[in-house]
């Protein structure tokens, strides 16, 4: 049969185990959601960093290529060769002072649709070295079926939309450069007339995504909404070839901004936002570098548990014996008592319910 003090002392461990369990638990879980907390919002801050560099960039491209157009629709007079050949000498002067205050710009052109004119074809500067703009003999565009948007796409592109548009990465005619290009068609009175763009070079995109680092081995990346990667860090998609795509894995083309996947047997949590070129800037990084902080503090929390555990143990089991004791005492004298033997001393003498029982 257990002793009282026994019981007392097991009930009392328990309860105080339990007690430590259930506070170390809940400690866990809200560092834990907190921390989870904090790296999103790492991630998000980082993502939107990058946004916003990339997007100022992309936005002074999209300004510059709007300035020419705006003017390129004020100075048009018509279509003839004439009036035409007069139009694009303007426009060639204006272009070159807003290109020269743009960054990143590698080439840029205004090439005027054959089916408007055989003669005037407009013009094509490129800055392939740095060392300034120099007149490029223009691509032969009777050579393409201009309703093909395979094919030279910064002009078949928008030329069958109808609008302004950002083409993704692709390597340039004649020059076997990759590039994105900005690129707006101009009309007269309705009549295609021919398009306006920029193409900036991509190592300047490369730059701004290569500066986002986080933690060890975190990183950012631009791809689409379809998946397809444009940019990565760590694959040379420069040494692709141009129909070869290269895509996120699985999990990653999703709406949500914040998305956790694998990648090699890594689990990775990761954050997007779209770009105002219709590409997304995605920040990257391992689980186990977000969760390194808070699992060391977790187990410092068990081990914090653990010393509380067995200090209350021991003080539990002090106490235990000098409440015990008196009982134990009282519980000899009754035995003795009813044998007969009066002779025996009781020496508790607190004011509690035992010191009241010891008296009586």
């Amino acid at each position: 049969m257990k002793s009282l003090r026994s019981k007392i002392t097991t009930i009392t461990i328990i309860v105080v185990a339990i007690a430590v369990l259930i506070v170390s638990s809940i400690s866990v879980f809200f560092i834990r959601n907190n921390e989870h907390k904090k790296s999103d919002q790492l991630l998000l801050v980082l993502c939107e960093t990058g946004k916003k560099n990339l997007d100022y960039y992309f936005n002074s491209v999209q300004k510059s290529v709007g300035k020419v157009s705006s003017y390129a629709n004020f100075n048009i007079s018509g279509v003839d060769d004439e009036k035409l050949n007069k139009h694009v000498e303007d426009l060639k002067e204006y272009f070159e002072t807003v290109a020269s205050k743009t960054n990143g710009v590698l080439t840029y052109y205004y090439r005027i649709d054959p089916e408007v004119s055989t003669n005037v074809k407009g013009f094509w500067f490129t800055d392939i070295d740095g060392n300034g703009f120099v007149e490029h003999e223009v691509t032969d565009i009777t050579q393409y079926d201009t309703k093909d948007t395979s094919k030279l796409v910064w002009f078949t592109v928008p030329k069958n939309l109808k609008k302004a548009i950002w083409i993704h990465p692709y390597i340039t005619e004649n020059l076997d450069k990759r590039v994105i290009s900005y690129n707006e068609p101009i009309y007269y009175r309705g009549q295609f007339i021919g398009v306006i763009g920029i193409e900036i070079d991509y190592s300047v995109m490369a730059e701004q995504v290569d500066s986002i680092k986080l933690f060890n081995n975190g990183y950012a990346f631009l791809s689409d909404d379809s998946g397809n990667v444009f940019y990565h860090p760590k694959i040379d998609i420069t040494k692709m070839n141009q129909d070869e795509k290269l895509t996120v894995p699985n999990g990653l083309v999703s709406d949500s901004t914040f998305i956790s996947y694998e990648y090699d047997g890594v689990a990775k949590e990761s954050a997007w936002l779209p770009l105002v070129n219709g590409m997304r800037i995605n920040v990257t990084v391992p689980v186990s570098e977000m969760e390194g902080d808070w699992q060391r503090l977790v187990i410092n929390i068990v081990i914090v548990s653990l010393e509380i555990l067995l200090v209350s143990a021991l003080v539990i089991i002090f106490y235990s014996r000098r409440i015990s004791k008196p009982l134990r005492d009282l519980t000899l004298a009754a035995e003795k008592v009813d044998n007969g033997d009066f002779n025996y001393s009781l020496k508790y003498d607190k004011n509690d319910e035992l010191g009241k029982l010891t008296k009586t």
